[in-house]
């Protein structure tokens, strides 16, 4: 088991209090959960340093993910507090296809090593890559192309659920000597991929449950709920930049500049 599991699990219970606390209204519930991602792309940044110190580019697909990861992390936090900069949907995409590159190759490796071990497992395998680098071809297309996000998101979904009942229903099979579950096995070889797909199941859970009016929708108190709805808007390709800036940009420029106008006479 890797020494970051336990770092995992704690940033995941973390992420997923902040995100109680922002759909209750409160204010600190997503500052807690942009420093949680802030922790992920930390934790991640540490592991790619150690790799490149101790194998150099001798393994560039692990330093490939981690600095991926590390980058997507540190673009969620941005997120979350509502920074954005010029191209950074470009970015996002880019790194994003960067990782579905990494987990395919994974895939192609670990599929011509299972093969002829074990049919069932090589099998585990190609739906547990496959429902990953959908979740993250989802992510990466809602700015472009939201219409076709959606479906992709929703098989990703499907195929991580599938993974799941086959893990639970076929239970432990002999591998290498050994009695173990596909799902055992994925946590203890992909564990950073796993915290992924957790990570992107709470979110597609999110999602669909809010959709259909069963939670309420993550919000803070900080700004007035017409910005958050411009800022989804720009976020899913709604809307496109005009002079450099989206509508959410120049809203909170006009919103700040009323804010400082009046602060004063609120004081006295």
């Amino acid at each position: 088991m890797s020494k970051y599991n336990t770092t995992y699990y704690l940033l995941i219970i973390l992420l997923i209090t902040g995100a109680f606390a922002a759909m209750a209204q409160n204010g600190y519930g997503l500052k807690l959960m942009g420093l949680v991602a802030a922790a992920f792309a930390l934790v991640f940044l540490v592991q790619g340093i150690q790799v490149v110190q101790k194998k150099g580019l001798q393994d560039p697909v692990s330093v490939l993910e981690l600095f991926s990861l590390t980058i997507l992390s540190v673009l969620f936090a941005l997120r979350i507090f509502y920074i954005h900069f010029l191209y950074v949907e470009y970015v996002f995409a880019a790194t994003g296809l960067t990782l579905i590159g990494v987990f395919l190759y994974k895939m192609v490796m670990a599929y011509q090593i299972m093969r002829n071990q074990n049919a069932y497992f090589s099998g585990m395998v190609v739906l547990f890559y496959s429902s990953i680098s959908l979740f993250i071809l989802s992510m990466v297309t809602v700015p472009f192309v939201p219409q076709f996000s959606e479906p992709v998101g929703m098989i990703a979904f499907a195929l991580v659920v599938l993974f799941a009942l086959i893990s639970l229903y076929k239970k432990e099979v002999l591998f290498n000597g050994e009695k173990v579950s596909a799902f055992r096995l994925a946590t203890r070889s992909e564990n950073r991929t796993v915290v992924l797909i957790s990570v992107f199941v709470l979110f597609s859970l999110y999602i669909g449950l809010t959709n259909i009016s069963l939670i309420p929708k993550i919000y803070s108190d900080e700004f007035p709920q017409a910005y958050f709805e411009l800022v989804n808007r720009a976020e899913t390709g709604q809307e496109s930049l005009f002079d450099g800036k989206y509508d959410h940009e120049r809203f909170m420029e006009q919103y700040e500049k009323v804010v400082r106008r009046h602060a004063g006479t609120i004081n006295k």
